[in-house]
């Protein structure tokens, strides 16, 4: 489901009276994670909405508890836009790694506050929380949804500021390191290729790109300025922008 539609399934309804709805029982939940999770497959479940969450971490619990090593398959929560500060002890325990669509503070953060109110909305895409307990997570764009500008993804987690320039969360933002953190290294992580990608460490591969500016050292307000001069990969230049 979608919050801005009103779609993802929340334990406690939207201004309107409405809930949202669950796409799966729990049943087929449970089938499907055993069926993933027995075949040592990775499993990644879109969950927006809080209730979707907690049935998502209901049947890992399920899985746990029959002596699957959760740590060892790395679940990802797709969006995990209004998964609760409360649900975080779940996620960190069961070895869950939430992949923010944290863009959505910028591009729908007025919709959530409308639909929401200003508490619930201030807590979507939960990072500084996250951070606090040591979670490691990642950010998407979800493209085509959005272009895959991960730069703006970057520094909408480190500004929370919606388009009208309202400040959704202040507690929520993370700092630059941190931000970048989630579309390198733990990107990598998440997709198990850790030992390839993610930083610039001898023995990886050399994927990198050149920026214009150092995104730690730019006031957070111009994160999303800075332009791509090169793009590398394997290290041969594929890109390099016209002077």
């Amino acid at each position: 489901g979608s919050p801005q539609s009103r779609t993802a399934w929340l334990r406690t309804p939207y201004l309107d009276g409405s809930n949202g709805y669950p796409t799966l029982s729990e049943g087929q939940v449970e089938e499907a994670a055993a069926l993933a999770l027995g075949r040592g497959r990775q499993l990644l479940a879109h969950c927006n909405g809080d209730a979707a969450c907690a049935q998502y971490l209901a049947a890992l619990e399920t899985a746990a508890g029959e002596g699957v090593d959760l740590a060892a398959m790395r679940p990802v929560m797709i969006h995990a836009q209004l998964l609760g500060r409360d649900q975080l002890p779940a996620v960190k325990r069961l070895g869950v790694i939430p992949s923010f669509f944290v863009a959505h503070v910028y591009h729908w953060g007025d919709i959530h506050w409308e639909n929401l109110g200003p508490g619930r909305a201030d807590r979507i895409s939960p990072a500084g929380s996250a951070a606090e307990l040591g979670i490691p997570f990642t950010f998407h764009t979800d493209a085509p949804v959005i272009p895959p500008d991960l730069l703006e993804t970057v520094w909408c987690a480190v500004n929370r500021v919606t388009r009208s320039g309202r400040l959704l969360g202040a507690e929520e933002r993370v700092d630059a390191r941190t931000a970048l953190e989630a579309v390198t290294a733990n990107a990598a992580f998440q997709y198990f290729e850790e030992r390839d990608k993610g930083t610039l460490s001898p023995g990886k591969r050399a994927d990198l790109v050149i920026l214009d500016r150092d995104p730690l050292a730019v006031p957070p307000e111009e994160l999303r300025d800075i332009r791509v001069l090169e793009t590398w990969k394997d290290g041969a230049a594929i890109f390099r922008r016209e002077a």
